[in-house]
């Protein structure tokens, strides 16, 4: 079952722009595991779109994560973000950050290490 998570906007700087991501993020349940989903888009003076999609991650902090990353990739300079709930858009926030090689890392070799278990493979057969 997939339903809406949470929204929220984020305010980034490229090439002197100020763009604001709106962003909706759904929560999809199957087999007793939720993993949150979000896409967007935008454009600017030399690409007609550009779509940043997020699948599979574990929680909200990672999500967040991995869009920024996405987002530094592409150019652009996350400034501010905002929630949206009880219907009303709450204060400006700083972004927040990571560490460099923290818990999405971390996450993301752990998810690498469960479905290589799946698939009946070891790490150490790979090399």
């Amino acid at each position: 079952m997939i339903t809406e998570h949470s929204r929220f906007q984020l305010e980034a700087s490229k090439l002197g722009r100020e763009v604001v991501f709106q962003v909706t993020v759904f929560q999809k349940e199957e087999r007793r595991r939720k993993r949150l989903f979000a896409a967007t888009q935008c454009s600017d003076p030399f690409h007609f779109l550009i779509q940043f999609i997020i699948r599979e991650a574990p929680d909200f902090d990672g999500l967040l994560q991995r869009f920024i990353r996405q987002l530094e990739h592409r150019g652009f300079e996350p400034a501010r973000m905002r929630m949206r709930s009880a219907g009303k858009w709450e204060k400006w926030l700083p972004v927040p950050r990571l560490p460099e090689g923290d818990s999405v890392e971390a996450a993301a070799t752990a998810a690498a290490a469960s479905q290589s278990k799946r698939s009946g493979r070891s790490a150490k057969s790979d090399s």
